[in-house]
């Protein structure tokens, strides 16, 4: 007859080791994938999230129009104002609210390690309309385009001033100036929008050009409101 045998107390903490370690080792590796699948799928949000952002923001630049405005002396002008480190002008498609325009500002912000952000602001519409070109606005919460640049230059392409882009043989200047890049681009000065806006920018993986071309009409209540200036 065969005695009924079990496990010594040996054996039992022997296994108890062993499934001790397994579980050790199988909890380990289920932190790190854990970790790094949620900062991969964090990096894929902010970067869904940034494109999208971008995309907007892309749409708001592009229907950046001419928008008249009157100066101190009440005299009509054109309302845009660029220079190397950003711009503002008038959009007929707010980022935040398509249906509505908005006065858009981009420019760049200096940080404390010496790098940029290349930030977006805007002031709709809604209460309060455009009229004069000192008038005070209140922009939204930055936008933060691109961040860690190590350069940023804005530059527009256009007319020198309305009377060149309306020269004809018989007027006052004698010679035509042609279609340019500007670093400096004021059209309360010139009297004209200009047609192009260029964004450069680098990083650390390298460099970066954003072409914005901008709408040169102003339809439906603004092309009333420019009537009435």
């Amino acid at each position: 007859m065969k005695k009924n045998s079990g496990f010594t107390l040996v054996e039992m903490l022997v296994a108890m080791v062993l499934l001790s370690m397994v579980l050790l080792i199988a909890s380990s590796a289920y932190a790190l994938f854990s970790e790094r699948w949620d900062g991969r799928l964090g990096h894929f949000n902010r970067s869904v999230k940034q494109a999208k952002q971008l995309i907007l923001v892309q749409e708001a630049l592009k229907s950046v129009v001419s928008y008249v405005v009157t100066d101190d002396n009440k005299r009509a002008k054109l309302y845009f104002e660029g220079n190397r480190n950003g711009f503002v002008g008038v959009t007929l498609r707010s980022l935040f609210s398509p249906e509505v325009a908005a006065v858009v500002r981009v420019q760049i912000i200096q940080k404390a390690d010496f790098s940029y952000q290349l930030i977006y602001q805007e002031s709709a519409m809604t209460t309060q309309l455009l009229t004069q070109a000192k008038q005070a606005l209140t922009f939204t919460d930055a936008v933060v385009l691109y961040d860690n640049l190590t350069a940023v230059e804005f530059q527009y392409y256009g007319w020198p001033s309305l009377r060149d882009k309306h020269w004809q043989a018989d007027s006052a200047i004698s010679a035509r100036q042609a279609k340019a890049w500007f670093s400096n681009y004021n059209s309360l000065e010139r009297n004209v929008q200009p047609e192009q806006i260029k964004i450069t920018f680098s990083t650390e993986q390298g460099d970066f050009t954003l072409l914005v071309p901008l709408s040169d009409s102003v339809p439906n209540s603004l092309a009333r409101y420019t009537e009435q200036v």
